[in-house]
């Protein structure tokens, strides 16, 4: 059994818990440090059982090794679930309450009768993916790597004329030529004013010359997720979009230089943010600075002016400051960092380029 199911067992006791039922797949893949899809994941001191059906079977046998028991359950998982904590005379059994479903709940529940409880947790798996290991850490790397070189890629194809779809379909292309599984999320390529459009749908617009083409891409690789946004130019840069891009940089560079481990969350954001309200733009940083990535693109810790924590090392996040100016443009610099015990380390590559 691996280290990260024997903490897991640890907090349980911690908690007056005699198991787990783990639902969302990003914590299932990082317990059982494997991708697992369409399953359910009981961990207790007595056995730990992963749910799946037989569309997985073969694979699941291979990836598995000791770290858990594999039960099939074609069409009644719920069932096979309660069943399984009654055979191993489970009490309190712990659930995901953001990521299990009432439908699924309510089964379970069923099932179980009044045999067991089933008790709402919160962040056990989570708070444990903040710190990255050794291996974690290579493949958030390797994704970053793949994301780089696909901005790299691309800048050939960025003429006036072509259509942001376009761009997407062919970053799409070239992430899985580079052993990407894919894009991490919907690529957004927004160009000129659907730029000021912070999460925009890359559309059927055409890009046109002397306008910024904001570019926010992201790597699966062996289910690590990458994010990087840059700002790229087509034709003459006008004064009040290099302004804007500059106070931008400037307050990235701010919060960089802020974070090293022990430093507090709340202090990195406040310093890029106080510098865009002093430029003048507070109103038009309408978005956290950044946010944890791994396993999930997004997940803590989520880097904004009311998270109380501190900077742990292990931990990786993007930061990632913008301006929007509604039905004109919009300007947002993201870069991955990974925290060190001596500091803090970019792994993007190279920046603002």
């Amino acid at each position: 059994m691996n280290l990260r199911l024997e903490n897991i067992h640890s907090a349980l006791k911690q908690r007056g818990l005699d198991a787990l039922l783990v639902s969302l797949p990003a914590n299932i893949s990082y317990l059982i440090e494997s991708l697992s899809r369409d399953a359910y994941l009981l961990v207790s001191g007595k056995e730990n059982i992963y749910f799946t059906d037989s569309r997985y079977t073969e694979e699941a046998g291979i990836f598995l090794k000791d770290n858990a028991k594999l039960k099939i359950s074609n069409g009644f998982v719920f069932k096979g679930i309660a069943e399984a904590a009654l055979n191993l005379g489970l009490k309190k059994v712990g659930f995901e309450e953001r990521y299990l479903p009432f439908a699924e709940f309510a089964k379970i529940k069923e099932y179980a009768g009044e045999k067991f409880s089933l008790i709402p947790t919160h962040s056990i798996v989570e708070d444990r993916r903040q710190l990255k290991d050794t291996q974690e850490v290579l493949n958030l790397k390797k994704a970053a790597r793949i994301t780089f070189l696909a901005l790299e890629h691309i800048k050939q194809f960025l003429v006036p004329g072509v259509k942001e779809v376009e761009i997407v379909a062919e970053l799409e292309r070239f992430i899985r030529y580079q052993g990407g599984r894919g894009s991490a999320f919907d690529i957004i390529v927004a160009s000129g004013p659907n730029s000021s459009q912070p999460h925009h749908l890359s559309g059927q617009r055409r890009l046109k010359d002397n306008e910024p083409v904001l570019i926010d891409l992201g790597v699966d690789y062996q289910g690590y997720k990458s994010d990087l946004t840059r700002v790229l130019f087509l034709g003459k840069i006008n004064f009040l979009v290099r302004k804007v891009y500059d106070i931008v940089l400037k307050a990235q560079e701010l919060a960089i230089k802020r974070i090293r481990p022990g430093a507090e969350i709340a202090e990195i954001d406040r310093v890029a943010r106080e510098f865009i309200i002093a430029a003048g733009y507070g109103d038009c940083f309408t978005h956290n600075l950044g946010h944890g990535f791994g396993l999930e693109v997004h997940e803590a810790p989520h880097i904004s002016g009311r998270e109380a924590s501190a900077v742990k090392p292990g931990m990786t996040f993007t930061v990632e400051p913008g301006i929007y100016l509604p039905g004109k443009f919009g300007i947002r610099i993201e870069d991955m960092v990974l925290i060190t015990t001596k500091g803090c380390e970019v792994i993007s590559g190279a920046r603002h380029k």
